[in-house]
């Protein structure tokens, strides 16, 4: 048996599946006795999607050092069979499949036929931190729908006491400033003036895509550098993204 798992925290699988279908087809999974973790950027090498689920995310776990692949919308789509109050049950007994139990209201079984392992080395950039924010996914989501509006791209910027958004476009421009104080942001620290442009076509679909799954968003960056965003699940499963800036001319 080269895996065993079965696990409950199905919205947070449909949600993360999702955000990594964004950047990815195939994805490539990394199994050993700590968990399973992925790490995969997109094409245009904009966005990175590093995803950890440690064994004490499962209800059961049980895996001899393996790697498996998937097509994302393959698993995807099976998995969206399964409701919320449902048990999920994965096991790999030869490399070439993986069979899906689905436990619930109905009993469902699949066979996914899993794609070739190939090598993938990415690293994780390096960012001067000068600014980390921590807030609610909600207010985040609302805050990049308000801003799309106008604009294309979102410029963040934070102040000792304050962190601002804005952007703009052909018709005009949109800006929303959190305080600190505010009940939604609930920490900032900003050790240097800080102010970056992202692409709002990467980061808002991820923060609506992971965002509706998790607690809390941690975000810090620095200025002209890539953004870190860090999203607090309901179980242990850790969510990271990385993303470029856009230099202006």
């Amino acid at each position: 048996m080269l895996l065993e798992a079965r696990f409950t925290n199905i919205g947070e699988w449909k949600a993360i599946l999702q955000a990594i279908g964004d950047i990815a087809e195939e994805a490539m999974f990394i199994c050993n006795q700590e968990g399973i973790t992925f790490r995969g950027i997109d094409s245009a090498h904009i966005s990175l999607l590093e995803i950890t689920f440690p064994k004490s995310s499962f209800e059961f776990f049980e895996c001899h050092a393996t790697f498996f692949g998937i097509t994302v919308n393959d698993f995807k789509n099976l998995l969206n069979s399964a409701s919320n109050e449902d048990l999920v049950e994965l096991i790999i007994d030869n490399p070439n499949k993986m069979k899906i139990s689905i436990k619930g209201s109905l009993q469902m079984k699949y066979d996914l036929n899993l794609i070739e392992r190939s090598e993938v080395n990415t690293q994780i950039p390096k960012i001067d931190v000068t600014s980390k924010i921590s807030l609610s996914p909600f207010m985040l989501a609302k805050i990049m729908s308000n801003i799309e509006r106008v604009s294309e791209n979102v410029t963040i910027s934070s102040i000792p006491g304050k962190i601002q958004f804005l952007g703009s476009g052909t018709i005009g421009k949109a800006e929303v400033d959190l305080e600190k104080g505010n009940p939604e942001l609930s920490s900032l620290e900003v050790s240097k003036d800080s102010s970056s442009v992202y692409s709002l076509e990467f980061m808002a679909k991820i923060i609506r895509n992971i965002g509706k799954a998790s607690k809390n968003v941690n975000m810090e960056y620095g200025t002209q550098t890539p953004m870190h965003i860090l999203f607090e699940m309901p179980s242990m499963t850790k969510v990271e993204y990385y993303l470029a800036p856009r230099i202006e001319n």
